[in-house]
């Protein structure tokens, strides 16, 4: 096969055309137009991310009865534990509303009341949440491309370059049958990636942790990588994610044993349902079921709240197999991960001159949500809301930065990064991705080795990731998809390396993170954050104390 290289320059490259790439970038060309602005996107943007495959639900605060210090305690008493950045996640919280009018000038239909109010559905005693419909992005595309953003969809980011500690481009592959090779010379390098999801579950596995795995390698911090191990009680015979079903959860004697891990209806799902399930089923009470009882109606009717003409007809199809395959209501936990560990400042710059990280790919690793896995950090439409949220703080950021021309790039690194690309291509006997990444599921999946943690249990999990670290510098491929295929398997294995090695150092129990041997908070040795660094070819670990004295919310 031969290769045909291509030398591209930009000032701004976004890698990654989800919700959180075409913000940033329609943002940024909105506040400065005469930036040169480029997105690349290794499916097709308008359709790549998750934004557009899940509910399409947004978080709302009612502002009207509640005050962002309000939800700043309660989220950081209840779910961020103390381990969260409060001065983003208040901004987050007063941002919410001028960021959902702006979704609204930007395009995308947000639902609205014959009064002109938001059309919202409250999930908890400080949250609400609000549907757009499915075709979200694509409205996003549509303003991007009128301000004049470039596109190329079908191409991959691989690596990054990086001159003196500065960011001075990345190349980039086709995944179409010619396999194109491009080296991108950037002045700034925006990752809007997603997180990673260990394609466990359908409906997120688009999360492959690309992005991660490039500012891993480029020398770039990652921040509260132990947590990207979230799951979800799914139905056995569907597979289909249950949201809320924590709240509903009977083993097989007809016992509720919700009551043993809470006494309140949770706002989305906590660690400790996950762990309560393994107990009844190690403890031979199993299966678990769930029985809405009561409100099974007011269930069934969430679906139905809004009126969605793009993403009616997947609703239907769902709700139609979910009908005829889910009797009895089954389930167990999925795990989907959501690790998102790139560690940003508040304008989404990374600790790479020039290089910023947005949306899923750098949600923990900002800092913002705390102890919990994020998206969707335990309150739904998070997600969603966050990618906007940090590619408008990035845009802006990026709206008024200094451009300088970048460092030239060596052509012995173009020389290496092509090698690496196209390696698969080349080993006839290697082995297939697919044996990679069945053995980081087997490692990753199981919730007594990924959610409820034991070192003894974490160890039989790390040892399945050393055989799978074993292949990855063998893999074979014969087209360019497979090509992707196995790059990806290999940010699988980075990043189960990195939840491991973090999660054993991290010896306490907290929010989300459950250790059953370190059953409690542990604020005087951890209230710190957990730092990953590749340091020349070796995964270090430090830590940094949350500066928690600097923040309005204390321990007490």
């Amino acid at each position: 096969m031969e290769i045909k290289r291509n030398q591209l320059n930009c000032d701004v490259l976004i890698a990654g055309g989800g919700i959180g790439g075409l913000t940033c970038a329609v943002e940024l060309k909105e506040k400065n137009p005469d930036l040169d602005v480029l997105i690349m996107e290794k499916q097709f943007a308008g359709y790549g991310g998750k934004a557009n495959k899940g509910g399409g639900v947004l978080q709302y605060f009612q502002l009207d009865k509640i005050t962002p210090m309000d939800f700043l305690k309660f989220h950081v008493n209840e779910i961020g534990c103390f381990l969260g950045d409060q001065e983003l996640m208040l901004k987050y919280v007063e941002m919410n509303h001028g960021m959902l009018d702006k979704m609204a000038g930007w395009g995308i239909v947000v639902p609205k009341n014959d009064d002109g109010t938001y059309n919202v559905m409250p999930t908890g005693p400080f949250t609400a949440m609000i549907c757009v419909d499915l075709d979200l992005c694509l409205q996003m595309r549509k303003r991007a491309e009128k301000l004049g953003v470039r596109i190329m969809d079908k191409t991959a980011v691989s690596n990054l370059y990086v001159s003196e500690g500065k960011i001075c481009g990345a190349c980039a592959y086709s995944i179409l049958d010619d396999g194109n090779f491009y080296t991108v010379s950037a002045k700034k390098v925006v990752l809007a990636t997603g997180s990673q999801n260990y394609r466990l579950a359908s409906m997120w596995s688009c999360g492959r942790g690309d992005g991660i795995a490039a500012a891993y390698r480029a020398g770039a911090e990652m921040r509260n990588a132990e947590f990207g191990n979230f799951a979800q009680l799914m139905k056995v015979r569907s597979h289909n994610e249950v949201v809320f079903g924590e709240n509903f959860m009977y083993n097989a004697k007809g016992e509720f044993i919700t009551k043993n891990f809470t006494d309140k209806r949770q706002t989305d799902i906590p660690s400790a349902a996950i762990r309560e399930w393994y107990l009844q089923m190690i403890n031979g009470n199993g299966p678990v079921h769930l029985d809405f009882g009561p409100a099974k109606k007011d269930t069934a009717a969430v679906n139905i709240k809004w009126k969605r003409d793009y993403g009616q007809r997947f609703r239907d199809l769902n709700t139609a197999d979910a009908m005829a395959i889910d009797v009895d209501l089954e389930v167990c936990p999925m795990l989907i991960g959501e690790q998102s560990c790139v560690k940003v400042g508040h304008d989404m710059q990374t600790t790479v001159d020039g290089l910023y990280a947005i949306g899923d790919c750098s949600y923990c690793g900002s800092g913002a949500p705390g102890a919990v896995p994020a998206p969707p950090g335990r309150n739904r439409g998070s997600g969603i809301l966050n990618a906007v949220f940090s590619g408008i703080l990035c845009g802006d950021a990026l709206a008024e930065a200094t451009y300088e021309a970048p460092a030239m790039i060596p052509e012995s690194e173009i020389e290496e990064n092509v090698t690496y690309v196209y390696a698969p291509l080349h080993n006839e006997n290697g082995h297939d991705p697919k044996e990679v990444i069945a053995l980081i599921q087997q490692a990753m999946g199981p919730s007594d080795y990924s959610v409820y943690m034991k070192e003894d249990r974490m160890e039989e999990a790390e040892k399945l990731v050393a055989q799978a670290k074993e292949l990855v510098g063998n893999l074979k491929a014969v087209d360019m998809h497979g090509v992707l295929a196995c790059h990806e398997a290999e940010f699988m294995v980075l990043s189960a390396d990195m939840h491991y090695t973090a999660s054993k150092a991290r010896k306490e129990s907290r929010g989300w993170f459950l250790r059953e041997d370190y059953p409690e908070m542990d604020n005087e040795n951890w209230l710190k954050w957990i730092i990953v660094k590749d340091v020349d070819g070796k995964m270090t670990l430090s830590t940094e104390d949350v500066p928690i004295e600097t923040y309005p919310v204390q321990p007490q």
